[in-house]
């Protein structure tokens, strides 16, 4: 059972506004994220309606035999999640997020060093009529989150060796 201002992964619950928590999950699980614009064919051509973001997590540094879905990914997952539900706390009324965990498959790419990734999605677009084009509100809202990211030192595309060094990096 939790307690009243602690989340899943034994970290300060959201309420509680302190990021320090979040931060130590970003570095313990050298936590990415790429942005996609996300698009729609419509009888004009292709309408770009909002975003796909993906946050990428592995890992502790020395876990062995990691499969998808094995209790190191688990974590990892959970630990995306509630990054996630932070970055999102800030709820615009015109905008909606959807976040789509994928703990059944792991992700390589060289641009993170082929490392095993678990990845969280997150779909940012309008709240009602999903459908139209992507605007300022939906801008504003992309912007505020990337600002959230960076506060909590989340790295864009590839994790950052300057990242390593700080307190709560890997060895």
């Amino acid at each position: 059972m939790l307690e009243k201002n602690q989340s899943r992964s034994g970290t300060p619950d959201l309420e509680t506004g302190d990021s320090s928590g979040i931060k130590a999950l970003v570095q313990r699980f050298r936590v990415c994220w790429e942005v996609y614009p996300l698009q729609i064919l419509v009888k004009e051509g292709i309408r770009k309606i909002g975003f796909d973001l993906e946050l990428f997590g592995t890992p502790e540094c020395g876990t062995e035999h990691v499969v998808p879905g094995c209790e190191h990914c688990q974590r990892v997952e959970i630990a995306l999640q509630e990054i996630a539900d932070w970055i999102l706390q800030r709820e615009s009324p015109s905008c909606t997020h959807i976040v789509t965990p994928d703990g059944a498959s792991l992700s390589y790419t060289p641009v993170r060093a082929n490392r095993p990734d678990v990845v969280v999605r997150i779909f940012m677009g309008h709240r009602h009529e999903w459908d139209q084009p992507a605007g300022e509100c939906d801008e504003q809202c992309f912007k505020d989150i990337e600002r959230a990211l960076t506060e909590l030192g989340v790295c864009m595309g590839r994790w950052s060796e300057a990242a390593d060094a700080s307190p709560a990096g890997h060895p």
